[in-house]
Formats: C-alpha cells, structure tokens, sequence
C-alpha cells in the first residue's frame, strides 16, 4: 500500500507539471500546438512544486456552502478578499491589505471606503472591479436568510454596497460596527459574469448555494491561484494566476493531497514524498520530530472539540437533555485530562469558552467544569434519574405539550469522519465516563462533515419554520476559531440555523446580545456584552467543551518561508514557502 501510494503521488507529480506547462502557454491551447512538459518537469519534479498532504479535504469552493477549513483556505487562495490577515509573535493576529490597497471610515462609523488595486484581472482575462465587489456583497445581503446565509455574519449591519468607479467600492451599515474589517474579510469575492445567472436560475437565488464551481475546471479565480485540477478526496493542484495583484508564488505549483491514513502521509514526508503536512497527529509527533530532514513547528491553535448537545426546545425525545443539570452532571463524567494525554499526547489544554483560547475576548471566569463522578452520580439521583434493574438509569414520564413516557438513559453520540485527531478515542472516553454514571452512549459514525451535518438538522430544515434539529441528541466535534470571536458567537443564533448552528438552540436574549456587540464599539462595553454570552452558552450546557489544542505541523527543510499560522487567513500560507537553494 505504501509503495502505491508513493507511485500515485510520483504520477501525480507528472500530471501537475503538465499543468504548469499548460498553464504556462496559455491554457486552452495556442494555435501553434500543445506544449511539452518536459522543460517543466525537469524543473519542478520534487522541487517547484509544493507538495501538501493533509487529512482534511476541500469540501467547496463555493463560499456560500461549505463546511471544512480546507475549503476556506482553498477559497482565500483562490478568491480576491477586501482585507486578509497577517500575524506576529509580538503582535499576534492582524488586519494586512488583500485586493484593497487602502480603506477609510466615514459617516460616523457607518461608511467604509475601500481603494482597490487597479488593472485587476479576473483568471479569464475579464476585468476584476468593484463592481465584482459590491455584487457580491449585496447579493449575500439579498439571500442573507436563506441561500447566502453562512456568509451572512459578515456583513453583520450592512445595508448595501456601490462601486462609483472601477476602483472604489463603498459599504453602507446601519450602525457603526467595530469589527467590520474582520468581518468583510472573511467574504471571498466572486465573479459577477460567472456567478450572477446563478442567481436568477432559482427562486431565492438557492442555485447560488447548489453551484458547484469545481465541477467545471478551470474555475474563473482571481486570487493568487487557479485550480485546474481537484479531486474531493484525492489530489487538488494550485496553479499560479499570472494575473494576481499581489506576491507571487513561490513555488511553481501546490498540490494538495488527502489521505485518509495518516501513517502513509507521515511515511510520504520521511520519503520526501511530501514537502509539508498541515498537521501532525498527536500521537506521531516525537516519532516526526526524530525525522530526517523535517521540522515540526507549533503555535496556538484555534480548534476546539466539544459535545454538542442538541438544544432544540422543540425536539420531541429525549428531552431531558435539554436540562442544564442533567448535562452539567454527565459533563462531569468526563475525563479530559485523559483525552489530552490520550488522544492529544499533551498538546491540548481543557477549555470552557465557546471562542476558544485564540481569542483575546475569551471569558476567563468560566467553570472550570472539573472530573467529579461521584458528584455526577449524586447529582442525577437528587434529579429522580434512579437506576433500572440493569444498571441504565431511567428518565421518568413526564406530561405536557411534549409528553415523553419513562424509558431508559441510552443515547446516540454521532461522530464524522472528518476530523484530524482521533475523535473514536474520544468517544471511548466519554462512553466510559457515562457507563459510570449508568448512562449507555454508543457511537453512531455519521460520514463526512456534510452528511454528519444533515444528521443534527435533518433533511428539510428550515429555521424561518422552526423545522429542524428534531432527531439526534448528542455529537462530538470540532470548531476551528479565530482571533475576532463574531463568527463563535454567531454559530449558536437562530439566525445561524440550517447553516452554521449545530445545536439548534434558540434564544431571544442571546441573539438580541449577538446584535448589540455588533454595534458596540467601545472595546471595553464589547468585551463586557460578549463575556456575558459566552457565560450563557456555558451555563446552558449548550455544548460541553473539551480541548483547545495546539496547532501541529511539519516542513521539509528543504523549504522555508513558511507562514505557519496563516492557514486559512491569507494567501502567504501558500505564497511564502520557497525552495532553499
């Protein structure tokens, strides 16, 4: 298997440097013939080009429907941004220039003016404008409560965009909103010429969010690359746009391989197969760091795991899940120091907050929520949830609207496939815990991250109807966070249901909280409003949090410039590294 896969990756290579020869005589073909890729490969075969393995796959590269980190650095690289972001030991985490040059405020707060590099150029040689800009920006406000919604934060009090000329784009709020460079950061801008009749194809614009456009290379970018090959689950080829405004690329291509074995991409990196993998597991990095010619490099991470507790008010079984003290006692059943020695080998720390250690704005005054079983098992029999003849506590019947009858405390936990640490181990953690307590948790594996999300909001969700978030109980998963906690915050609105909310809670006076920290632009008030929501979700158990854990990767030492904690913030993650020598 190990040698098949080196093959595939040795044809994989070849196929990539016909790309570059490709992309270097015109793609389409000149009339003079193809090209020969050999110059190329002589030239980057193991050298020029990149080569990435990773455990994560692009999901999308439509911005408006993904769900994986990987589709959002694919889409950083590939899309113009208004602003990216840069970062610094000293000063940690930045807004730098993207597309925009320059940018101003006006209108006391509620006008921003953005000055856009000139002569841009979208991949197909069509202008790339400001117009490109404001099209986007008011077609995600137009669908912002259906098609467009998981692009919806940010442009959190937004009213509408305008491009007075070719270089100029203006965004109009509502209110001034403090973090609204964060935030318009965060939307890839898209071609208006490919996109549009998308638009126009379905009521409510919905093809917008079912457009595919990897399904139809090459994909009409305007980032730092294009992509002329992509495999979901195989290997995905970044190729330099000559027409990008900003820094160029280093290497002559990227290629982006998925395994879904990480003991081959590690045996891939030792071979040199490899130049770069996004991240180490936890429990192969002493055996990584041994390694030849390769350099392991941490810093903090934004990836947080919890248990996601389906918080529906409305959900019909089980719903003595939706008590706070039932889950505030299971949750102390489990035993995360052993899942941070266990699954995370040490490179991890217990976490309470919704935003995560990455965060300036992290509450540092919640819980901590500590291992106590015997105080878990005293706390359910003071509740009434007494032990059956087997063992398996026994929820009582209760009457009302949402009557249930008594039956036993056995529970769903769905997982993905998806994550990059051992989730299964985890599991087996809490089941063990839970098994002290006379609860009885089995694992349902739910797929990838789009088929484990349709399990927590079933197949016709609908926030606007309250349909949703009717069946399964309990997950165990992952948020990646970022410095700006706007996007954490949010994911637990109503507005969020059916796009980012996998709990399917749904709470007024939070979201009400949600808004005016929006608008609040004094940083003190600010911090105040969004330590008081991270305190509500922590009480109501909205989720269980677990681990914040330490970012991990490794890097040939054939290569350097690398910008590690750029991934998924600016297109230098990708741009920077260069070949030593």
């Amino acid at each position: 298997m190990k040698r098949e896969r080196s093959r595939r990756l040795m044809l994989v290579l070849l196929a990539v440097a016909a790309l570059i020869a490709a992309a270097a005589a015109g793609w389409g073909g000149s009339k003079g013939g193809t090209a020969s890729a050999a110059p190329v490969e002589a030239k980057a075969g193991g050298s020029g080009i990149l080569r990435v393995g990773t455990t994560s796959y692009i999901d999308s590269f439509n911005p408006w429907n993904y769900i994986e980190g990987q589709g959002l650095n694919a889409m950083v690289m590939v899309y113009p941004l208004l602003v990216g972001t840069d970062y610094s030991k000293r000063k940690g985490y930045y807004i730098a220039g993207d597309w925009a040059r320059s940018w101003k405020v006006s209108g006391g707060g509620k006008v921003w003016t953005f000055k856009l590099r000139p002569n841009t150029k979208w991949s197909d040689g069509r202008p790339m404008t400001a117009g490109d800009a404001a099209w986007t920006i008011n077609t995600t406000l137009k669908y912002a409560d259906g098609a467009t919604a998981v692009q919806a934060t940010s442009l959190n009090h937004a009213k509408r965009a305008t491009a007075p000329n070719p270089t100029t784009l203006v965004v109009r709020y509502e209110a001034p909103v403090g973090n609204a460079l964060w935030l318009i950061g965060a939307l890839p801008i898209l071609p208006r010429h490919v996109w549009e009749p998308y638009e126009k194809k379905q009521k409510g614009g919905k093809a917008l969010k079912t457009y595919r456009p990897e399904g139809k290379l090459p994909m009409v970018t305007g980032g730092a690359y294009t992509v002329k090959q992509y495999e979901k689950k195989g290997t995905t080829v970044f190729i330099p746009d000559s027409n990008f405004y900003g820094p160029k690329s280093n290497a002559d291509a990227i290629a982006l391989t998925y395994y879904t074995n990480s003991d081959s991409m590690i045996a891939d990196l030792r071979r040199g197969n490899l130049d770069w993998i996004d991240q180490v597991p936890f429990n192969a990095v002493k055996a990584v760091k041994r390694s030849t010619g390769v350099k392991v490099n941490e810093w903090p991470g934004g990836e947080i795991t919890n248990i996601t507790w389906n918080a529906n008010q409305r959900k019909l079984k089980n719903r003595e899940l939706l008590d706070p003290r039932v889950k505030k006692a299971l949750s102390m059943c489990v035993d995360r120091d052993k899942m941070i020695q266990v699954v995370f080998s040490g490179y991890a720390t217990k976490v309470e907050s919704l935003v995560g250690h990455i965060s300036p704005l992290e509450n540092p005054n919640l819980g901590p929520t500590k291992y106590n079983c015997r105080a878990a098992n005293a706390a359910l029999d003071k509740l009434g949830y007494r032990r059956g003849s087997d063992g398996i506590r026994v929820a009582p019947a209760t009457s009302g609207k949402y009557a249930q009858d008594a039956h036993a405390m056995r529970y769903e936990i769905i997982t993905p496939t998806s994550t990059d640490f051992n989730i299964n181990r985890m599991f087996d953690i809490v089941q063990e815990g839970w098994a002290k307590l006379g609860v009885r948790a089995t694992q349902h594996v739910g797929g990838d991250s789009t088929a484990t999300y349709a399990l927590e909001t079933d197949a016709k969700c609908d926030g606007s109807k309250n349909i949703g978030y009717s069946k399964f109980d309990i997950a165990m998963w992952d948020w990646i966070a970022g410095p700006e906690p706007d996007f954490q915050l949010s994911v637990v609105t109503k507005g969020q249901w059916c796009s980012w909310s996998d709990t399917g809670w749904d709470n007024p006076a939070y979201d009400r909280l949600y808004d005016q920290q929006g608008v609040t632009v004094d940083p003190a008030k600010r911090r105040a409003i969004i330590y008081k929501m991270q305190k509500m979700v922590y009480d109501a158990f909205v989720y269980t949090q677990l681990t914040n854990h330490v970012a991990l990767d490794a890097t040939s030492t054939k290569w350097s410039g690398f910008k590690n904690p750029l991934n998924a913030f600016s297109k230098t993650y990708y741009t920077s590294p260069r070949k030593v020598g």
